[in-house]
């Protein structure tokens, strides 16, 4: 009979007098490798904090490693040993790889540190792993992949017997996402249970031993890996999908490209080319999660060009912010609004350039207010912190839409989101792209990009990139989310 490590019975939990959790059962072995499926986001933060931090509880008990550690009778303030891992690295910078895992794990209490011997220490466990870090590199000169590593190794040793992994494939590219799940049956085999939170079921059942729904605070369904996919509902209807992507396809044949990449060199971009057409969207797949952070410092001017072209709207593009080329960043809601603005300075502060001194004419404000209608008046007036998450990305995405650039580039448009919110951003992109706006999306994992492009390049860090055209993504010789669809069409 498996170890016990994890058991939450019928438990309901309020933040600020909203239930969170409400009848919430979920139970993990040792050793086994649990998926969870947000259909929405609501209770998925809170379920986080109270496995870490043992909140107090309206009703229901938790139970960790076969010990009552916190119920609605005797709540216990104290933090459980349980590991949390997700975009945001937990790991201190300016610190080397053994401080991280060693010196600040709970209850050391060593005075006097010895390199030596905490390099020794942590040779076996990354032995095991076969992978290649050095115990004195700082955490800044690690790569993303790297980081991870170390933060899966730190939290085995403070003990962690159950680790939580939060939207991994969203910052781990395809091919270390292959060797992330080695290390997790690895640890699996030793007795350590993982709950994987990701957004699609073809992802976590690669993995997975169950995969749990949530909804509403609620655990909905549990599948088992061998019961196979559940109806996909969670988008658009098929035919609804097939008829976009067939006029997609249509109205981009013959339209000129608004921009043209040639063999673009700077940074870790190399011989870079690529070109995309007003309404497409094109989809750049980073295999090794290194040049996108330089390929923007090329297209805002911030790194200079050492060989290539790039051409806008059949000119030479000057390096430069500009407002015919906009940038959405990941999880814009969070990095691209700013709360002392009021809802009306946010959406409309980049359309400069087609109104001309709005900023110093009150009536040409107020007539841009009423112009718009009802549809944006009650908004307006709200504070940006009282603005529901959906509202948020749809202030960001409007703001680009008033903006209307020729060419749009979408960092990980997906990540952080939610089923719902996903259906969301697909549709406010799918309306940009009808606007006859170019969209480029720059992925470390395919996720949601595939539903939306007419054509992808897999960037290989050595090697020629593979090219393939929206006709043959049926051929595509790897698993991701929509590629079923085009495989049936």
């Amino acid at each position: 009979m498996r170890d016990e490590v994890l058991r939450m019975e019928r438990v309901t939990y309020r933040e600020r007098g909203a239930v969170q959790l409400e009848d919430f059962d979920l139970t993990l072995f040792a050793g086994e490798i649990v998926g969870l499926i947000p259909m929405n986001s609501h209770g998925l933060t809170a379920l986080i904090n109270l496995l870490r931090h043992n909140l107090p509880l309206e009703s229901g008990y938790i139970y960790y490693r076969e010990e009552q550690i916190n119920s609605w009778r005797t709540p216990n303030p104290r933090h459980n040993r349980i590991g949390v891992i997700q975009s945001e690295s937990g790991l201190v910078e300016g610190l080397t790889v053994a401080d991280n895992i060693f010196v600040l794990r709970p209850g050391f209490k060593t005075w006097y540190l010895r390199p030596s011997i905490l390099r020794r220490q942590l040779q076996p466990f990354l032995d095991q792993l076969g992978i290649q870090i050095s115990a004195d590199a700082y955490v800044e000169e690690l790569s993303t992949f790297q980081r991870f590593v170390v933060e899966l190794v730190k939290a085995v040793v403070a003990g962690s017997r159950l680790i939580i992994l939060r939207d991994v494939s969203t910052f781990i590219s395809e091919s270390e996402l292959t060797q992330l799940h080695e290390i997790l049956r690895h640890y699996a085999a030793q007795g350590v249970a993982f709950l994987y939170i990701g957004f699609h079921f073809e992802e976590l059942e690669q993995i997975c031993d169950r995969t749990a729904f949530l909804i509403n605070g609620r655990i909905a369904k549990v599948l088992r890996s061998e019961e196979g996919e559940p109806h996909r509902n969670d988008f658009y209807e098929r035919k609804e999908w097939e008829k976009q992507i067939a006029q997609q396809t249509a109205e981009n044949t013959s339209a000129p490209p608004v921009l043209q990449v040639s063999h673009l060199t700077g940074g870790a971009v190399r011989d870079l080319t690529f070109a995309v057409s007003p309404g497409e969207c094109l989809v750049l797949q980073d295999l090794d999660n290194r040049i996108f952070g330089d390929l923007l410092a090329i297209l805002q001017g911030e790194r200079p060009v050492e060989s290539g072209e790039i051409r806008l709207r059949g000119a030479p593009f000057q390096c430069a912010p500009t407002r015919d080329l906009a940038i959405l960043k990941e999880q814009p809601a969070d990095a691209m609004l700013f709360s002392k603005m009021s809802y009306f300075d946010n959406i409309f502060f980049t359309i400069d350039h087609r109104l001309p001194g709005l900023w110093r004419n009150r009536r040409m404000q107020e007539g841009l207010r009423r112009n718009l209608g009802s549809e944006y008046e009650e908004l307006f007036g709200v504070r940006l912190e009282h603005l529901t998450k959906m509202e948020k990305y749809d202030l960001v995405y409007h703001r680009i839409h008033f903006q209307n650039p020729g060419v749009l580039f979408c960092i990980q448009p997906f990540k952080g989101a939610d089923v719902g919110l996903r259906k969301h951003i697909w549709d406010l992109l799918e309306g940009l792209m009808r606007q006859g706006m170019a969209v480029v999306i720059l992925a470390v994992n395919l996720a949601d990009a595939l539903s939306l492009a007419s054509r992808l390049i897999r960037i290989h860090k050595d090697g020629p990139d593979e090219v393939y055209e929206q006709r043959d993504f049926a051929k595509i010789p790897f698993s991701a989310p929509w590629l079923d669809l085009y495989r049936q069409r």
